[in-house]
């Protein structure tokens, strides 16, 4: 009876420890923010905040702008992923591993580096304004709505390719089988039969793109606020940094306004992957359905090379040869390149600085989150706890807000967790550490509780039945069969918080500054060669990650662990 009420209140004070840290790390900082919109200094609650956006013009345009620019921008991505998907997953053109990676490489670079590739592209004495020139054709004007809109769309048609190509692959064949024997054009059965198939996918794919359109906050920094373009992440960067007697509460309430059209769009993409569950246990089948003359099969294959090279690689390539010039020189040339701006970057202090800052807070991040992470995915799967999924709700909702409404919740909590405590953190790296675990362990309780649910329980009850400890049954049993699917969750983590610009852009410091954030301050400052210059480096630091990565997956499997 005793060792029972033992064993009872060890679950119980689990379970309270999880519960707590849901509270305190995703949900407080959330429910702060909104208490924060709807009061005032003196604590008495108010509407009157949401009622100065009856009368403020330009956040009636930031509303108008983040709408409109998201849903043009995620319509962009569903072409371009529809229109790949079909290629690589019905046709049998050749080279599909190099489409794919060029589909999804906007995906793995950061949406300011590929910005900023695009506006040096396509400058008045950029390469591509130039030979539009020389065809008659008016230069593109990136510092506009559309150009926002392009960019994002580049950038997310990864997203929608993701979700689509998987699905096309479960259609059956016998449904184009049964549409040919009926005299069906191949066309026609695409239309009327293939296309309804994987309409939840292209749906939801979409609405994830609209949910990354909104969250992103770098193409629209770089682009509109130069040209007065705001939209609602922008709008809130704007008052927060300005530090007026009411930014922070109206900031607060924009972030309210922002997030309720985010999670509408995340509620749509949830609604849409329930309708995907039709097809979710059917195989995929890689066999071709339409095949190409060889002479049409070389048209198109050059045709989505060339468009695919224009979006993923000439951009960069143009951003390499312009971070070898100095910033009089115009454009490069063989006669006119240099290496002072990568001299620059290695020797200047604060430059090397916000690298060091971002492997450090990264990588603190990652390790937080892969301990933390997998030990709830354990909870979840194993114990099947309800802190655990409670846990792992909270940290959903944290990941689906827009990076910039997190920041400022989190600024808003953790700077004063209880009345008239302060505790210092603002601008610190231990908050900038704490916004990057909340904002990216649910990736690693999913990628952690994945993981179990393919490793037998079994092995584990004949260690613990055989007399080990649950340590040693955890070090001799589940790490080694975990270690590669956990930490290819981990990777995914460091890179995207070593490349976060967002809540950087608000919860750093001078002392803390990253090196997303010392990209936009250069582009900003006017320096754009030196930007690029630290634009390559960073893609560089991904290609190195992703390689270790990869030798390290590969090193796993041919041990067998």
């Amino acid at each position: 009876m005793n060792i029972k009420k033992y064993i009872n209140f060890s679950i119980s004070l689990k379970n309270l420890l999880i519960g707590t840290i849901a509270l305190f790390l995703f949900m407080f900082p959330v429910i702060r923010l909104i208490l924060l919109s709807i009061s005032t200094e003196s604590q008495t609650w108010t509407f009157a905040q949401y009622k100065i956006l009856i009368t403020d013009i330009r956040a009636e345009a930031a509303i108008w702008n983040t709408v409109y620019i998201s849903f043009a921008a995620s319509f962009i991505s569903a072409a371009g992923g529809i229109i790949t998907a079909f290629f690589v997953a019905y046709t049998n053109l050749r080279h599909k591993n190099i489409i794919e990676l060029l589909v999804f490489l906007p995906f793995v670079i950061p949406a300011y580096v590929i910005t900023l590739s695009w506006t040096e592209l396509t400058a008045s004495n950029g390469f591509l304004s130039m030979v539009l020139e020389k065809i008659g054709i008016s230069p593109i004007n990136l510092y506009s709505a559309g150009g926002i809109i392009v960019v994002l769309g580049i950038c997310h048609i990864s997203v929608v390719y993701a979700a689509v190509v998987h699905m096309l692959r479960k259609v059956p064949l016998e449904t184009r089988w049964t549409a040919q024997v009926s005299g069906c054009p191949v066309w026609k059965s695409l239309i009327k039969i293939d296309l309804p198939m994987v309409m939840p996918a292209v749906a939801g794919g979409t609405a994830l793109a609209f949910l990354a359109d909104i969250d992103n906050f770098a193409v629209p920094a770089f682009l509109g606020i130069s040209s007065n373009i705001p939209v609602l992440s922008t709008y809130i960067y704007e008052k927060v940094i300005s530090f007026g007697p009411d930014s922070f509460a109206y900031g607060a309430v924009l972030s309210v306004i922002l997030s309720g059209i985010a999670l509408s769009g995340a509620g749509l993409a949830s609604m849409m992957s329930h309708k995907e569950k039709i097809m979710e246990n059917a195989q995929e089948d890689y066999a071709i359905r339409i095949s190409f003359s060889s002479k049409k099969r070389q048209l198109i294959e050059g045709g989505i090379f060339f468009v695919l090279a224009l979006f993923s690689i000439i951009p960069f390539i143009y951003m390499a040869g312009n971070a070898m010039v100095t910033g009089s020189i115009l454009s490069a040339t063989p006669f006119n390149l240099t290496w002072d701006n990568y001299y620059f970057v290695f020797t200047n202090n604060g430059l090397r600085e916000a690298v060091c800052n971002s492997f450090f807070m990264a990588g603190t991040a990652m390790v937080l989150c892969l301990g933390m992470g997998t030990l709830i995915a354990y909870f979840l799967v194993r114990d099947h706890s309800r802190a655990a999924v409670f846990l792992s709700q909270c940290a959903s909702i944290t990941y689906s807000v827009p990076g910039i409404v997190l920041a400022l919740a989190l600024i808003f909590y953790w700077s004063q967790p209880v009345p008239g405590i302060n505790t210092g953190l603002y601008g610190s790296y231990s908050i900038l550490i704490l916004g990057y675990v909340t904002r990216y362990m649910i990736i690693q309780i999913k990628n952690s509780a994945a993981a179990f649910a393919t490793i037998s329980e079994v092995s584990e009850q004949a260690a613990l039945i055989s007399g080990s400890s649950y340590i040693r049954m955890w070090v001799a049993v589940i790490v080694p069969q975990l270690v590669a699917p956990a930490l290819s969750g981990a990777f995914f983590i460091f890179l995207s918080a070593f490349t976060e610009l967002t809540m950087s852009s608000v919860m750093s410091s001078a002392s803390t500054k990253t090196i997303g954030l010392a990209i936009f301050n250069l582009q900003q400052g006017g320096d754009y060669n030196l930007a690029a210059a630290v634009s390559i480096i960073l893609i560089i630091i991904i290609a190195i990650v992703l390689g270790i990565q990869k030798i390290f997956e590969e090193w796993y499997t041919k041990r067998g662990i």
